[in-house]
């Protein structure tokens, strides 16, 4: 669902010369991702390029110091993340990982 920002935000980025991605996934799943719900959300990339958003890490003194909710889930997305399957997911859908400066040449 778009906001109603979408095409404001749109027209910004254009007029600008700003390259994105076509918008963002797992936004909604923050803190709570584990694989079913990678293999799920994997499973449905609409066409086009998008932008995984997840926050994996490690739950160490820096992150204790930090305000966040997000601590321990992190170091369970960072196993998601990193784990064979989900490279097996990914090819399994013909996702390919970019960086943004890939983004960018394109």
């Amino acid at each position: 669902m778009r906001s109603c920002f979408s095409g404001k935000f749109r027209q910004a980025v254009q007029q600008e010369g700003f390259v994105t991605p076509d918008g963002t996934l797992g936004i909604e799943v923050t803190g709570t991702l584990d694989e079913t719900l990678f293999t799920t959300i994997a499973s449905n990339v609409p066409e086009g390029t998008w932008e995984f958003v997840c926050h994996p890490g490690y739950n160490d003194s820096d992150l204790q110091s930090a305000k966040t909710r997000l601590r321990e889930s992190r170091e369970a997305e960072l196993r998601v993340m990193t784990s064979p399957r989900a490279r097996e997911i990914l090819a399994q859908q013909g996702i390919e990982l970019i960086s943004y400066r890939d983004l960018a040449k394109g």
